[in-house]
């Protein structure tokens, strides 16, 4: 093991998988990302264990997938969690770093919890409307009070609206002070819906808002094909903005610093008729997950954001730990339930089963074959050893899948 070095996990809200150039995409939008993955440690099967910002997050900063308590409001369910475990800060703390973190995403927010750990959090709630965002109530107050909120929010450039370059003279004044090694946690929201990138970014901006306007007033995909690719033009800009927040930061921390890049969940844009995300469909499930100034490798097993803390942990001082898996598991607070291979796929929910394999780059659903049993196995019980999730990858090789 060597000494340890500074790093810095970089969370983007809502990034898809597929509008990245290493994992397929080729329309240059993420050059800075595609270039930490070629030169470093990239996943290509890295599955969010949440549909949703709340169950991802508690699950990367802990190590650990959230509680499930039926009847639990889900806001005390994050905290119980935080309170509960370890976060990856605590552990970076005893390892004698300083730590630090700035989010602009109330989920995420000291509120419930996730400042455990940290020498230095800054949620940006204290000077901002984030009082509005009902984190200690049961609900929003309704959809009139909720839309008044978000329209109040944009107008001041704050919360689900704050611009990577509102906070990041912040961030920089805490990596010159900061007593190395240090380990820095950004949470970014620029890619989350709404879709309105910087002026310089936007195109045909009077579309972008209807657009938009539409999307919250309850898009479906039969509504407007102009509209559906009007955001998805304007999700893109916002992909692009945020690719220059990590080569920014990447100057200001230098090249010895490990840089881990990675999406909460992704989103949909249409895909059975949906928009946004929490519904875990492979577009919101797999995400990006990259670490740079590492030793170059290519990873295709299935890799859950829960090995964050260990992987960084490890590569902190030089150890890369085996984090990948023959399958991961994956749910969501409506009672879907995932397991995922590197190219098989079985999905539970209320209504039923289905499998579906991945064959040149395409998923096929197949409505008899054996990996239904596989599958129904695994769903019901996510905390498997190692060595029965060999032996489940040991069969799944039998069936040539």
């Amino acid at each position: 093991m060597g000494d340890p070095r500074n790093v810095v996990l970089v969370t983007i809200d809502s990034l898809r998988a597929d509008r990245c150039g290493h994992l397929g995409h080729d329309g240059g939008l993420t050059p800075t990302i595609d270039e930490l993955a070629e030169d470093g440690l990239r996943f290509h099967n890295a599955i969010a264990p949440d549909g949703s910002t709340r169950g991802s997050s508690t699950t990367f900063m802990t190590g650990d997938y959230p509680f499930d308590r039926p009847g639990v409001d889900r806001r005390e369910t994050i905290r119980r969690q935080l309170r509960a475990r370890d976060t990856i800060a605590e552990r970076f703390g005893r390892m004698g770093y300083e730590t630090g973190a700035f989010t602009a995403n109330p989920w995420t927010s000291r509120s419930f919890g996730f400042d455990k750990g940290f020498d230095h959090f800054e949620d940006f709630m204290d000077d901002t409307t984030s009082n509005r965002f009902d984190v200690d109530g049961n609900g929003d107050g309704g959809a009139v009070r909720g839309t008044a909120i978000r329209l109040l929010d944009w107008w001041e450039g704050q919360e689900m609206f704050m611009s990577w370059e509102s906070f990041y003279d912040d961030i920089e004044r805490w990596i010159r002070s900061a007593e190395e090694p240090y380990f820095l946690w950004v949470f970014l929201v620029d890619v989350h819906m709404p879709y309105i990138p910087p002026k310089e970014y936007l195109r045909f901006w009077p579309l972008t808002y209807a657009a938009n306007a539409w999307l919250f007033g309850g898009a479906n995909d039969r509504t407007s094909p102009l509209f559906r690719k009007q955001l998805l033009s304007a999700y893109d800009r916002t992909v692009e903005y945020t690719d220059d927040f990590v080569a920014t930061l990447l100057d200001d921390v230098g090249d010895d610093t490990a840089v881990c890049v990675h999406a909460d969940h992704g989103e949909l844009f249409g895909e059975d008729g949906r928009y946004g995300h929490g519904y875990l469909h492979e577009s919101v499930i797999n995400v990006p997950l990259v670490v740079g100034n590492v030793p170059a490798e290519r990873v295709d097993r299935p890799v859950s954001l829960e090995a964050i803390p260990e992987l960084l942990t490890g590569l902190a001082v030089g150890d890369r730990p085996t984090v990948e898996r023959p399958y991961v598991t994956t749910r969501n607070n409506a009672g879907m339930r995932i397991a995922r291979g590197s190219n098989w796929r079985y999905q539970r929910t209320t209504g039923g089963e289905s499998v579906s394999i991945r064959e040149n780059g395409q998923w096929h659903r197949r409505e008899e074959h054996p990996l239904y049993e596989i599958g129904r196995s695994i769903v019901r019980r996510r905390d498997a050893t190692d060595a029965e999730r060999e032996r489940v990858a040991t069969a799944v090789r039998d069936l040539e899948v």
